[in-house]
Parts: structure tokens; sequence; C-alpha cells
């Protein structure tokens, strides 16, 4: 272990908080996807303020969650106190069926609901449903290159097959085999759709896109690709789904209910009600929001929508997800405020972005009041507390080094969630594969061995040692090759890396989360982690950034104003600065919302003042890494993903 490295390491759980006071919003309740004080005690999310329910530019959305509190005091939700509401229409799915569906989304799970055509009765004549269930295996629109006489795997056992490809006609000849027995077998050209749906209700759609030459043999590019299951229920009235129950089916929509108990909201909590989670503040202060992640949406984030009915002009972290936030203290990092606006048009210094300089502190969650992490015992070892100035800008988080008037001088942090790493050797189809480092395995449910941090950092685990309790994993700390640290990190345990130069701002901060121990294969999940740049960032007052001109540097926040007017034409997505944007709808009516997805810069833009603080801080790209064609994207249980084809065979 490398001497006066300064790493600590303390076994609890950590999670990141933000630990100074919170900034006053600016968002009007209506438009808020988080309960606060002070707010109605029935409260709805729809599609408009929460960004977890599907959104389609055109069309719109068609679900809503509403929320009936007993009381503050009391904390909880009575029996039948949540209703979910979804309306039939279009389907949300990549693949556009014509007839008419729900979508019912619970946590990675969806299901597509059929409703009869052209009939405005839905039940049957011995008082039945007449919809169909069916759970949804596959939905995206990625690409994917089959080769003449290859074949493309579908879900439970069902794949695509390329019988042929003719360049001169610009046709393919497909087949579908279910369990290996071809069921279908069509000549479709380039833009045709292949659509087959099965007597149990059982539906496999596919677009071809292209055909391609090549050297060896020619292929087809095919992509929106949708497989559902065979029908699970006709019934669906009684249907449960995680905490809801499925009360009433209609023609105007289906209505799910908590029909079994009331639901405690307890300080620190994540509640699974099916459709999505609600996350309670870890506080003594009743805060909680609705958030879920079903794994086949885009990584967007949207704000609350702007409409000629909703005179929305004010968005911060309580009605924009983009905007850091953190539930425990009510804290969030930025607000944007338009303070002018005519028709379209945003004149100059008419919208204020606000960056708040923020304490960002590693805390326990065990707490229901935050603290650093050396506090959580009341010992205070000498030095830092863990707990950093930080502010963001345009999607990116900096933590501060120096501050002085008119200027801040900080570095860029990243920050990931979490990762799961691998320990080889892998067993697979009963070979066993030996995992060289630097090899990341790509194939879907693949578990990488060596973590690229960025700017030449990496992690590598080289042991697990599992006969003790807790499990430990060795884990190095490399930058271009070369060892930094090497340290024993315990399950639960904080791990924190910091040259003695930095005056004690960590370069990477990291939890362990859990190891599973396997034969041959040992997985373990970091989570929380920070990396620190090695560069150097200024601002100052009067930097162009984006759109905006940097106007006041204060003790407690960076204000930016723009440069420029800003036209919201229709059907545009405007790029202010980094990651946030404002995107337009395509309509007469004005109606927008800022969102992370970056769009057309309309101002040039000039980048923040970048310096090195280590004489080698250019960073070659990391070797091994490639261009490839997306696949399926395969969510397994941790626990299961102990069999994964690796790379290399191991000698025997």
């Amino acid at each position: 272990m490398t001497g006066g490295s300064g790493f600590a390491l303390l076994p609890i759980f950590a999670i990141v908080f933000l630990a100074c006071a919170a900034a006053v919003p600016v968002s009007p309740p209506e438009s808020r996807f988080v309960w606060e004080p002070g707010e109605n005690l029935t409260f709805t999310w729809t599609n408009e303020n929460f960004d977890g329910f599907y959104y389609d530019a055109q069309r719109a959305g068609n679900e809503s969650l509403t929320i009936k509190i007993a009381n503050i005091k009391d904390r909880y939700i009575p029996k039948n106190g949540i209703t979910y509401f979804k309306m039939p229409g279009r389907t949300n799915t990549h693949y556009r069926l014509s007839r008419k569906y729900a979508v019912l989304e619970f946590g990675i799970e969806r299901y597509l609901v059929e409703y009869p055509e052209d009939r405005s009765d839905i039940r049957s004549s011995d008082g039945e449903d007449t919809i169909r269930l069916n759970k949804i295996l596959i939905d995206e629109n990625a690409s994917h290159k089959v080769e003449n006489g290859s074949c493309l795997p579908l879900s439970n056992g069902h794949d695509i097959v390329v019988r042929s490809v003719n360049l001169s006609n610009a046709s393919v000849l497909l087949s579908l085999r279910m369990d290996g027995v071809n069921v279908d077998t069509r000549d479709l050209g380039v833009a045709d759709n292949f659509i087959y749906e099965a007597k149990d209700g059982k539906i496999i759609a596919l677009h071809v896109d292209s055909v391609i030459a090549g050297l060896k043999g020619n292929s087809v590019l095919l992509n929106g690709i949708f497989q559902t299951s065979e029908r699970l229920a006709k019934n669906m009235n009684g249907n449960i789904f995680g905490m809801m129950v499925i009360t009433d089916v209609s023609d105007t929509g289906i209505t799910m209910k908590n029909t079994a108990g009331i639901v405690e909201l307890k300080p620190g909590q994540i509640i699974d009600i099916g459709i999505a989670s609600l996350k309670v503040a870890d506080s003594n202060t009743l805060r909680f929001c609705l958030y879920g992640d079903s794994g086949m949406e885009n990584n967007e984030h949207r704000g609350s929508e702007h409409t000629d009915l909703n005179d929305l002009r004010t968005w911060d972290g309580l009605n924009y997800p983009g905007f850091m936030y953190d539930i425990n203290t009510g804290n969030y990092s930025e607000s944007l405020e338009i303070i002018n606006i005519t028709g379209r048009k945003i004149p100059k210094d008419g919208l204020l972005y606000t960056s708040y300089l923020d304490r960002l502190t590693y805390t326990s969650f065990m707490t229901s009041v935050p603290n650093p992490v050396t506090k959580i015992y009341d010992k205070k070892p000498p030095g830092t507390d863990w707990s950093y100035d930080t502010f963001s800008l345009g999607g990116d988080r900096y933590i501060l080094k120096n501050k002085t008037p008119e200027l801040l001088t900080a570095y860029s942090v990243s920050f990931y969630d979490k990762s799961v790493l691998g320990i080889g050797p892998f067993k697979f189809n009963g070979e066993v594969w030996e995992l060289d480092e630097g090899y990341t395995n790509d194939e879907p449910g693949g578990i990488p061995n060596l973590w690229d941090l960025g700017d030449g950092y990496t992690l590598r685990a080289t042991y697990v040692n599992s006969s003790e309790d807790p499990r430990k994993v060795l884990l190095m700390f490399k930058r271009n090759g070369v060892e930094l640290e090497e340290v024993w990190l315990k399950q639960k345990d904080i791990y924190r890396f910091i040259q003695t130069d930095d005056n004690e701002i960590p370069k990477l901060i990291t939890y362990l989360d859990i190891v599973f121990s396997g034969d041959p294969t040992d997985i373990f999940q970091l989570r929380n982690t920070w990396l620190v740049s090695d560069n150097i960032t200024r601002i100052k007052e009067g930097d162009r950034l984006g759109v905006f001109n940097v106007t006041a540097i204060k003790p407690d926040r960076i204000v930016l104003t723009n440069r420029e007017p800003i036209e919201l034409k229709a059907g545009s997505r405007i790029n202010l600065y980094g990651n946030l944007s404002f995107y337009v709808k395509n309509s007469d009516e004005l109606s927008f919302y800022p969102t992370n997805m970056r769009g057309t810069i309309v101002i040039p833009e000039v980048s923040m003042n970048n310096m090195s603080d280590i004489p080698y801080s250019t960073i070659p790209a990391s070797p091994g890494s490639t261009e490839k064609i997306s696949g399926f994207e395969i969510i397994l249980p941790i626990a299961i993903l102990l069999a994964v084809k690796i790379g290399k065979k191991r000698r025997k």
C-alpha cells in the first residue's frame, strides 16, 4: 500500500448529499415532481411533471398517478390512496402498432394491453374483459447487421434467419424460427416490415432498413425490433402488479389502486409501488418524489412544459430533473428563469441561469439528518470532513479549488451511480475462459474486469477474499498503466484516494456496495463513485459560456444571462450551454421545455478556461476501444451474472 496517499476506509453505507442551506425555489408547486411541506395532501404526477412517464412530443402522454396523504404527522398513504390511470391509445413503443393499445410499465417490465378494434363495449357476453395482455419482451430501435446465412436472436428461443440477400432488387428472404422450427418465411424489400401475429397473442415485428454488399458476403440491416409474449390474461380485473391491483377496465382506460392496505412513508425509504417507486426523504421533514427506470427508456430528462395555457417560465431541481437535486435536504443545484419573452423570442438578458455553490458531502443515509461520514460516530479525524464546495454548469459538476473575487478555480467531477465488475476466470456453456487485464466484454450481460474511468485512470480488482465476513476485494487504482495504489476494501466500505499535493481534494472516492462470490467467477458492485479531473477550470466574470455571459460571481452563486436574443423556432432544439437545451414542439402553439439532450448551438460557444494541473495531463485514447452496432440490452439480476462469455480460453 502506498504511503501518504490519504486514502480512508469507513465501514458505513454511503451516498452523496448536498449539505448546505437550500436556495429559495423558483418553480411553481403545480409544476413539480417533488411533494414538499405546504403542498396539497392530494398530489398528481402526469407526463407533464414526471419524465418517467411516456411522452411523445407530438402525441403527449396518457397516464397519471395520484396520491392522497391521510395527514403529514402520521406519514402514511391510506388504503386506496394511490390511484394509477392509463388511457388507451397509440402505443408508446418504438414499433407503432396500428390498433388501440395501452402500455403498462412496472419497474423493468412492460405489458401490452390490446383493446378490441372498433368496439365500444369491451365486455363479452359472459361479462369478462375481451382485451388482451401480453408482456413486452423486446422494444428497441437499434440497428443489427446480420450477414447472409446468419441469424438474429430474439427472446424466448426465437430468432430471425437471413436466408438470402439480393442486392439487384434490394430484397431479403427472412425466416422466423421458434425453438429451432421455422414458422414463417417472407421475401421483403428495403423499407418493408416483417409482422407476425400468432393465435396465442404473440407479436413479432421488425423493419428492413437496408441491404449491404460485403467482400465475403452480403448482409442486411434490421431495426425496430418488437416482440411480446403469448397472451397472459383475458380478464384483467383483480390482476396484481406490485402493491397495485387493477380495479377497473373500460373504454376510457385502466385504473389501479393500492387495495391491500396503507403505505407507510418512513424516512429514507424507497417504496416500489409497481408502476414506479416513491423515494422518501431521509429526514424528519416529510418530502417525497416519484421516480422510475424501466430499462427501456433513453437517458433524456425533461422539465415541465411551457404552453399557451401553462405559462411556465421558471425551472429548478423540483420541476426539471436535469438539475441536481437532493431530496433529503431539499437542495438543488441550479435554476433557469425567463424574465422577458415576446412571442417566440427571448431578448438579450431575458434568460437568467443561476448555479448555486453547494457543500457536497459523503454522508450516511442511515441517519435522519445528513452529516459528514467522519462524524457518524462523533469522531472526527484530523483533516477534511469529506465535505467540498461544488457547483454545476450545463450538466457538469465541479469541485472548488479556490475562490477569489470575480474568479473561480475548480476541477470537473465525474459521478457514477453504480458499476459492476468481475474477476475471472469465467465459465460459459461449460467452458472456462480467462480474462486479460483491460478486456471489456461487450456481449449482452457481459462483465468487464477493468473500469476505464477516463483521464487515463482505471480501477481493477485482482482478488476476492470470501472467507472473511464481510468479504473483501483487492482493488488496484492506476493512471496510464502506472499503479497509484493497491488496497483491500471491505464490503460496505468507502475508499478515497488523495494525491498529496492536491490540498486534500480527492482524486477518487468509491463505495463497495456488494460482493458475490462464485465458482469460478467473483462479481462486485461499486456505487457513488467520484473521479476528479486533472485539469483546472477557471471561470471569471465576463466569460462567454454557450448563449450566456457570466454576469456575476457571488459568494453563494454564479449568475449568467443570455448575451444575444434566442428564437424559439417550432421543431427546434436549442443548446444553451453544455447539456442544457430547450426543446420546442413543432406546432403553431408555443410549447417548449428544458432538456439535457444537446441541440443546435444558436451562438458560437466559448469554452471555459482549462489549465493543466499536472505536466502529463494530455491523455491518449484508451486502447482497445471499438465501434459496434448496438445490440439487445439484456438486464439480468446481478446474482445470475456468474455465467458470462469472455474473450480468451483458459488453458486446461
